[in-house]
C-alpha cells in the first residue's frame, strides 16, 4: 500500500487522506498505515479515532536524501505537456523542477503561476503513487532568479549553435558532484544569444539524449530518468 499523505507541521493527515481511508478503504480503528511527510519522514501509525479522524504515531523511520540533488528547469510550454513533465519527474524521483521563461516560450509565466496549487497536487499524487518520502520543490521563476550553486554539473541539450563536440548524457561523469541542473529548452528552441550566455555564464555542458530530436516533455522525461539512474549506480 503506497504511504498517506502528513502535513509537515502538525503530523496530521491530509484531509482527503482521512476520507480516503474511512470512506474508500474502510479501515478501522485499531488498523495500522504508514505515513510520510515528504521530508524522509516514515511514520506508522494506528488509527484512534473517525469521527473526527485520528492516529497515533507508533514509530518514525528517517530515510536519507539522495547524495545528488538533481533540478531539471523547464522552459515554459502548454500547461498540459508542463503538467506531464511534473508528474513523470515527481515519479521518476528528480527533487526540484523549475518552469522559466526563454525567448522562444510557448506562454507567459504570468499565466502559469495561477497553475501554481495545480502543479502541487499533482505532485502530491505522484509522491504517493510511487512512494517518494521526499517531496520535489517547484519554482516559477525568470531566468535571472534562478540561483546556481558553485559546484554544480549544468548541462543543456545539443543545438545548432553548439560550437564543441557533444557527449552522450551517460557518458557524464556525475560522482564527484553534489547537484545536477538539466535545462530544457520549448519546441522553437533557444536562441543564440540566450544558450551562449547559458554556456559562457553558468558552464552549462552540451550533452546529446538520445540519436534523435525530442520534443521537450520527451526530452526533460528521459534526460531526468537517465540522470537519475546514473545517479543512484
Amino acid at each position: 500500500m503506497s504511504y498517506f499523505l502528513l502535513e509537515e507541521n502538525t503530523k496530521t493527515l491530509l484531509p482527503d487522506e482521512a476520507h480516503h481511508i474511512i470512506k474508500v478503504l474502510r479501515m478501522k480503528i485499531g488498523d495500522i498505515i504508514e505515513a510520510t511527510d515528504g521530508q524522509g519522514n516514515v511514520y506508522k501509525g494506528q488509527i484512534s479515532s473517525t469521527e473526527p479522524f485520528g492516529i497515533d504515531i507508533l514509530s518514525n523511520t528517517h530515510l536519507e536524501s539522495p547524495k545528488i540533488r538533481i533540478r531539471v528547469i523547464i522552459s515554459a510550454i502548454k500547461i498540459p505537456l508542463l503538467e506531464l513533465i511534473i508528474q513523470k519527474l515527481t515519479e521518476i524521483g528528480i527533487d526540484e523542477i523549475i518552469i522559466t521563461h526563454t525567448d522562444f516560450s510557448q506562454i507567459s509565466l504570468k499565466n502559469i503561476i495561477p497553475k501554481w496549487e495545480r502543479f502541487k497536487t499533482i505532485i502530491l499524487t505522484a509522491c504517493k503513487q510511487s512512494e517518494r518520502v521526499y517531496f520535489p520543490e517547484i519554482r516559477i521563476q525568470s531566468l535571472s532568479e534562478i540561483v546556481y550553486s558553485s559546484d554544480s554539473l549544468n548541462i543543456i541539450g545539443n543545438t545548432q549553435y553548439t560550437i564543441r563536440d557533444t557527449i552522450p548524457i551517460t557518458h557524464l561523469n556525475i560522482q564527484e558532484v553534489s547537484s545536477i541542473n538539466l535545462f530544457i529548452g520549448p519546441e522553437g528552441g533557444f536562441s543564440e544569444q540566450e544558450y551562449t550566455r547559458l554556456i559562457e555564464n553558468h558552464q552549462y555542458i552540451p550533452i546529446q539524449l538520445t540519436p534523435h530530436i525530442l520534443r521537450s516533455e520527451t526530452a526533460a522525461i528521459v534526460g531526468g530518468g537517465i540522470i537519475k539512474m546514473l545517479s543512484t549506480v
